[in-house]
């Protein structure tokens, strides 16, 4: 059992991380910390952290549980040298289990990352749009209908942790759907520089990836609420376009960091998240 400790867990991400880890079979939720509900438990009875907080947030925590592993689901440590990257399809599961601590990979990047990460080396002149609702804003549903379009280019803070991992520039656009809850779609477009069977280089480099699906319609409903990403592909002459969806507050989020707890702890990656 794994004795954990929760900062912000009343928040957007941190809610739906408390519901999972509540039901954790390998779990104990034993400190939680918030500006809403103040503190519960005692510290120094955690074993991991989890820091639920928003950005710039992190390091007012870090001092007094700096000798605990800590899962960082904020943007403050994705690119930091001595956290793991913790995107468990694709870094060494053994880098997972060995960390103290691990910053858990923003939505948009892991939708990216995920959806291109088959074709890494082979593809030129990515260009991705993601829509995404609007509690990837930390917000919730609005009544007006409103698209927004922000931060293109290369402003977004994902754009960083995302050219990191693929070591390749992109240009990016985040749409915004503001009557729209959760759920992410990207679409990537990208010059392919080789001339492989797709279906058969996407399912050998997921194969046995539990949270990876490769399907023929991307919708959604078919994610929301799940920590699965579904992915597919077309392929017309030297262009391809890749598409992926994941749930933005757990695959993007929450499930993910529990994902990486698991994986931590030497557990199945998928329990409490199936």
């Amino acid at each position: 059992m794994v004795n954990v400790g929760i900062m912000g867990h009343t928040g957007r991400l941190g809610k739906p991380l408390f519901d999972i880890l509540n039901t954790h079979p390998a779990a104990n939720i034993v400190y939680t910390e918030s500006r809403k509900e103040g503190i519960k438990g005692i510290l120094s009875d955690a074993d991991l952290f989890f820091l639920a907080l928003p950005e710039g947030e992190s390091e007012k925590y870090l001092e007094k549980i700096k000798d605990k592993r800590i899962i960082d689901l904020s943007v403050d440590h994705r690119c930091a040298e001595d956290w793991v990257y913790g995107l468990p399809e694709l870094v060494d599961k053994k880098e997972i289990l060995n960390a103290q601590y691990i910053s858990s990979p923003g939505c948009y990047a892991t939708s990216i990352i995920l959806g291109l990460a088959p074709l890494k080396g082979k593809i030129k002149n990515i260009c991705v749009t993601s829509s995404s609702g609007i509690s990837g804003a930390g917000l919730q549903v609005q009544e007006i209908d409103n698209f927004l379009v922000y931060k293109e280019g290369r402003q977004h803070k994902h754009v960083q942790e995302i050219e990191k991992f693929l070591n390749e520039k992109i240009l990016f656009v985040p749409q915004r759907i503001d009557v729209a809850d959760k759920g992410i779609v990207s679409v990537m477009f990208a010059d392919y520089i080789d001339n492989d069977d797709l279906l058969k280089e996407y399912n050998e480099f997921y194969n046995q990836k539990t949270f990876i699906r490769i399907k023929e319609n991307i919708e959604t409903r078919n994610v929301n609420g799940t920590n699965f990403c579904d992915i597919k592909f077309l392929k017309e002459d030297n262009k391809i376009i890749v598409v992926s969806a994941l749930d933005n507050i757990l695959k993007g989020g929450s499930g993910q960091a529990v994902q990486n707890m698991n994986l931590m702890y030497g557990l199945n990656e998928s329990i409490g998240l199936l």
